[in-house]
């Protein structure tokens, strides 16, 4: 399907691909990994076109339809569910033409496109858009708002729903995962499972490519090198092959430095100039192996804590948590002590980030007592802390704002372990990529020596060697910890145990990542991701489980009622639909325009209130039949 021949590719001075080879398969599924910086998305540029190589071929089979995740949102006065729909060309454009039809009463090629768009299943899409929308995180009041009423994060989640929803062979996607919550992540990876097109995956989340690929290419030293099984199995393969190379060249340096031993004693001896020369010219020829580089970027660790506060760090009494008058955690008890390790679990929207905040003292809280220690001293970090940042000052002066007293050389060493080196400890801030200011606020972080982290989401941006470093330091530090994170590995590795945020409230988790995911798995059956779903451990006693089956059936006979309300106004807006239907097909219709218009006018808005219609049925419907299992 697409096949890459001797093709070399240089940015500037720096070249990154030098005659490399590879070919793309039917449905494949590949992982691209590689430092940052080695060419993954140049890579991807190559393979759509939007860059030429320097040498080489590429060559890509006729009609193959390779789709991205674009960067940019290119239509905000849209609403979320046509954004995603127009992301159909074909659809798109009928949609134009209907509208210009409607506004010059050419009535009779509105229906025409109108026809067309239907027998195209254009409302059957706009109703798997609303699905792609749901597991993405969107609610179905979403689905009506303005593009540019979503924040940043929730518009790059929208072009990866339009992505997913066009007809592909070949899907790249860079970093998918960034800015989802660990709730969508899970969709996604189980949607791309069942992906039947080709997939070539960048990303930094091993336990996401584990479960996702089955082949990994991997970009070093300008060239690609594959390997066949997923990222863990990659893992697996190059060590033993790094194993195997640096026991080739420790045994070529042995060989190299016996003939030159020879040669540097006999060249002056005229008996053995002759063998002398010859072994000269062996050395000459030896095709060098090179020692095995590590892979490891940098690593850091946090200083040692300088006293261990006793009692409780931070404490939470009865407290109401959430936004002026919107109340979004109730009654909520918690109490953090030194080393305590929290993962925080729960849906979008559920009051993860809201906890935080209330705990840094960002928002106030509504009602209730919060205490904290008198010598507590918070590290906390999250995708705002990149934009706090000064973007015209160099990692160098953001430390020495924080430290005046400090010299130069003791901030420049430590900004060194976090590969700030050179040039790049004086450039400005914002001429860094995510990952590299992700970096620098984690260094700040770092460099105040605190003793109760906060950390949100910390990996966006962040590739695998920097997500392994920081894994690596949260394990050996001696504070507190309460970190959410959609990254799975970080999670397993750094957390002693869990708490679920939602339904208003902030409970312990008994279980593990395992039953977590099952947790999600169910809820992500509903249409609506806030929709209260009963929570059942697998060690409740038999009274708790009579208890939570009574709150089952409770919970069941509202529902039950509004899926069959829905139905029967379902039934009466289809049968509403056909006579419309057959009313079009009467050609006396068209000599009277002003009649016309109003039909059609009432048919479009019958097929809007049908979809909305269908998607609240759905929704009610899978939230139904996840409260029955």
């Amino acid at each position: 399907m697409i096949f890459f021949k001797n093709v070399s590719y240089q940015v500037e001075i720096k070249e990154l691909f030098d005659s490399i080879n590879f070919s793309i398969f039917p449905n494949q599924k590949i992982g691209l990994v590689g430092k940052n910086g080695t060419g993954k998305t140049t890579l991807f540029n190559l393979i759509q076109g939007n860059l030429t190589p320097d040498k080489g071929d590429i060559e890509i089979a006729k009609n193959t339809r390779i789709v991205t995740v674009k960067q940019e949102v290119d239509d905000f006065d849209a609403k979320v569910i046509d954004y995603v729909v127009n992301g159909i060309e074909s659809l798109k454009q009928l949609k134009i033409q209907m509208q210009k039809s409607l506004e010059s009463e050419n009535f009779v090629d509105y229906s025409k496109y109108h026809e067309e768009y239907e027998s195209l299943g254009g409302y059957a899409i706009e109703s798997q858009a609303g699905k792609l929308l749901s597991g993405l995180g969107f609610s179905i009041s979403h689905l009506q708002q303005k593009v540019k009423e979503l924040s940043g994060g929730w518009q790059i989640r929208l072009n990866l729903a339009q992505a997913l929803l066009q007809e592909s062979d070949i899907l790249l996607l860079d970093e998918p995962t960034n800015h989802l919550d660990l709730d969508a992540v899970l969709w996604l990876e189980e949607y791309l499972q069942e992906y039947k097109g080709s997939l070539l995956l960048i990303s930094h989340d091993r336990i996401f490519l584990d479960n996702v690929v089955k082949q990994i290419f991997h970009i070093d030293n300008k060239n690609i090198d594959t390997y066949t099984g997923n990222y863990s199995s990659y893992e697996k393969q190059s060590y033993e092959q790094k194993v195997l190379q640096q026991k080739q060249f420790e045994k070529q340096q042995k060989h190299i430095a016996h003939l030159q031993s020879f040669v540097d004693r006999f060249k002056a001896k005229a008996s053995k100039a002759k063998q002398a020369q010859s072994r000269v010219k062996m050395l000459e020829k030896i095709q060098r192996i090179e020692a095995v580089k590590s892979d490891s970027e940098f690593s850091f660790e946090f200083k040692q804590v300088k006293e261990h506060l006793g009692g409780t760090l931070v404490s939470l009494q009865n407290t109401d948590l959430g936004y002026g008058d919107k109340k979004i955690l109730n009654n909520v008890k918690l109490n953090i002590y030194n080393e305590m390790r929290i993962g925080l679990l729960g849906l979008n929207g559920a009051g993860k980030s809201t906890l935080i905040k209330s705990l840094i003292g960002d928002i106030e809280i509504l009602s209730g007592k919060i205490e904290k220690h008198p010598n507590l001293r918070v590290g906390y970090f999250s995708q705002h802390s990149l934009d706090m940042l000064d973007s015209e000052a160099s990692p160098l002066l953001h430390m020495q704002r924080l430290d005046s007293q400090a010299t130069q050389e003791k901030l420049r060493t430590f900004l060194g372990s976090f590969n700030f080196v050179g040039d790049k400890a004086l450039a400005k801030a914002g001429t860094f990529s995510g990952g590299e200011k992700a970096r620098l606020a984690l260094a700040m972080i770092v460099y105040q020596e605190p003793n109760f982290l906060l950390l949100d989401e910390p990996t966006n941006h962040l590739d695998i060697g920097v997500r392994e470093a920081l894994t690596v330091a949260l394990q050996s530090f001696q504070g507190a910890i309460i970190l959410v994170s959609h990254d799975r590995f970080l999670l397993e590795s750094t957390v002693d145990e869990y708490m679920l945020v939602g339904e208003g409230q902030v409970k312990p988790f008994d279980g593990d990542m395992k039953d977590y995911y099952k947790y999600i798995l169910e809820v992500k059956k509903s249409e609506n991701n806030t929709s209260n779903i009963v929570i059942q451990s697998n060690n409740d006693s038999k009274k708790q489980d009579r208890k939570l089956s009574a709150d089952k059936r409770k919970q069941l006979k509202p529902l039950q009622d509004k899926v069959k309300k829905l139905e029967r106004a379902l039934e009466k807006l289809q049968q509403q639909d056909q006579q419309m239907q057959d009313a079009l097909q009467n050609q006396d219709l068209y000599d009277d325009k002003q009649k016309l218009q109003q039909t059609l006018l009432e048919h479009s808005q019958l097929k809007e209130k049908i979809e909305q219609t269908e998607l609240e049925w759905f929704a009610a419907l899978e939230e139904l039949e996840v409260l029955k299992e």
